[in-house]
């Protein structure tokens, strides 16, 4: 019998509802790792990482792949703000290596993200096609051997990446394929359970080219609310931590554009990623909390 199911049985809703708080914040969820192509790719699960490492107190680490230089086309308003003229190219992929990675840095402190591990590998254009890092620069094997090797040292049980639908960045279609490789090369005792994020509930077609190393559900298994409310007269909810996450990023001014605007994280699951990944998914989804699940997204 569930926990929620006992409780009311025994207790009635209003101590049901403090009792699984309390539980959930005595049980610490497993070490979650974020693969990203870029510093500011966190937002897809922004509310999600600061439930699991403020509030519940489990660890997350972030390994960005790029050194964010192709991110200078909108960062007109950082310019008064760091002083340098960001939007000139040759000055902007000189300049903002350092500067994302300083915001990243600041990102996380607000997610509570705990440790940065940064792969500096090119970061030339926008583009839809996920061949476009790896044809141009980035160092595919250097990536798979770093997430291999930090999972084996850090025994990561989720790793979070971008859904990989073909109309979003290239970059983070390859960013998420490198993170499966990584793990379906790993002994099957510590693979960790791959799931992909994005802030659109459309169903995802999944490419035939990926098939052999991902196997995701058409429709999501999980939504975290960011408008859920909690503290003091429950004035407060996660939108406000995302858009303190969005304005950490202070280079990216088209980022800014996002604030308020996106009211879900939604999850899927690489049921490809580990054989126990279902029975993984719905022990973090129940430790979240804040989320309904679809059941849909665990066929």
């Amino acid at each position: 019998m569930r926990l929620r199911s006992i409780c009311r049985r025994f207790f009635g809703a209003f101590p049901c509802a403090l009792l699984i708080s309390v539980y959930a914040a005595a049980v610490a969820p497993g070490k979650t790792l974020l693969v990203v192509a870029h510093p500011d790719d966190e937002y897809y699960f922004a509310a999600t990482v600061y439930r699991i490492a403020v509030q519940l107190h489990g660890r997350v680490d972030e390994l960005i792949i790029t050194d964010a230089e192709g991110g200078f086309r909108y960062s007109t308003l950082a310019e008064p703000y760091y002083k340098k003229p960001l939007t000139d190219e040759a000055i902007g992929r000189e300049e903002l290596p350092s500067i994302r990675k300083e915001e990243a840095l600041n990102a996380g402190r607000i997610l509570g993200i705990e440790e940065h591990f940064f792969l500096n590998q090119k970061d030339r254009s926008f583009t839809t096609d996920e061949s476009d890092g790896p044809r141009h620069g980035w160092n595919t094997a250097l990536i798979v051997h770093r997430i291999e090797a930090l999972v084996k040292k850090e025994h990561y049980r989720y790793i979070f990446t971008i859904l990989p639908r073909a109309t979003t960045h290239g970059h983070h279609q390859a960013a998420t394929v490198l993170a499966a490789t990584a793990i379906q090369e790993l002994p099957e005792n510590i693979r960790p359970v791959l799931f992909g994020f994005d802030t659109d509930p459309a169903n995802f077609a999944i490419r035939k080219n990926v098939q052999d190393t991902e196997k995701w559900t058409r429709t999501y298994a999980c939504a975290f609310d960011r408008t859920t409310s909690f503290g003091f007269h429950n004035a407060l909810n996660y939108q406000i931590v995302v858009d303190w996450m969005i304005a950490a990023h202070k280079s990216q001014g088209l980022l800014q554009t996002m604030c308020g605007k996106d009211p879900k994280d939604y999850v899927w699951i690489d049921f490809q990623s580990n054989s126990d990944a279902e029975a993984a998914a719905r022990s973090l989804f129940g430790l979240l909390q804040f989320g309904s699940t679809h059941e849909d997204g665990f066929k």
